[in-house]
């Protein structure tokens, strides 16, 4: 199957998602956390939904767990304004309004509809899903630790997924730190061998390397 190609002009497919109103959420988000970066980005970037930062900012991945992923990417060699960044569910999902919990299933089908146009848009070369629910978004296929770290290639959008633990994993499991560099590592020759510009690693991470 060939990429699939946006009907709609960047501008208006942005002011329809922040109006979204495909499932529940909308009624307790206090905004829509739209996908962000480079619309030429190589490589996009999947998370799993707004937590109450991103939902007060509008922004992905703030707080502790956005300077994890500020953390991965520098080892990467790569910056924001390098790749897009986005959500498998675009609105943050709470018990009772107050605190987080995970996407249901039909949350993450409504909002699937947003990650089709945003790859339509981009049309990245490689799409990084961090954690479980955005693996299985992108691909359709349950997820498998045994997947981890391993090009995955999708028929449906004629890309290659890469799965890796969501960052924030990283707050609660200290010990999956190194298992979580050597995963980039492996990222990061896939990139590279496939054309994708990426500097230098650099950062906390990247200081903990071995001479």
């Amino acid at each position: 199957m060939g990429r699939i190609v946006s009907e709609l002009p960047p501008s208006t497919i942005a002011d329809d998602e922040a109006h979204c109103q495909r499932c529940g959420l909308w009624r307790t988000r206090t905004q829509v956390v739209v996908g962000r970066g480079s619309e030429t980005a190589r490589v996009m970037f999947l998370a799993e939904a707004p937590g109450r930062e991103e939902d007060k900012t509008g922004l992905g991945f703030q707080g502790a767990a956005g300077q994890r992923f500020n953390d991965m990417l520098a080892f990467l060699g790569l910056d924001r304004e390098q790749i897009w960044l986005a959500n498998a569910v675009r609105c943050r999902p709470t018990v009772d309004g107050k605190r987080n919990r995970a996407p249901r299933p039909e949350e993450i089908q409504a909002c699937r509809h947003w990650l089709v146009r945003d790859i339509a848009r981009v049309q990245p070369r490689f799409i990084v899903t961090l954690g479980r629910i955005a693996f299985e978004a992108v691909t359709r296929e349950t997820w498998d630790p045994a997947r981890r770290a391993i090009p995955l290639y999708v028929n449906e959008f004629s890309l290659e997924v890469f799965a890796v633990y969501h960052p924030a994993y990283l707050i609660y499991r200290r010990d999956l730190l190194e298992t979580y560099r050597q995963d980039l590592r492996k990222l990061r020759g896939v990139l590279v061998t496939a054309g994708v510009s990426t500097g230098e690693p650099r950062g906390p991470w990247a200081m903990m390397e071995s001479p």
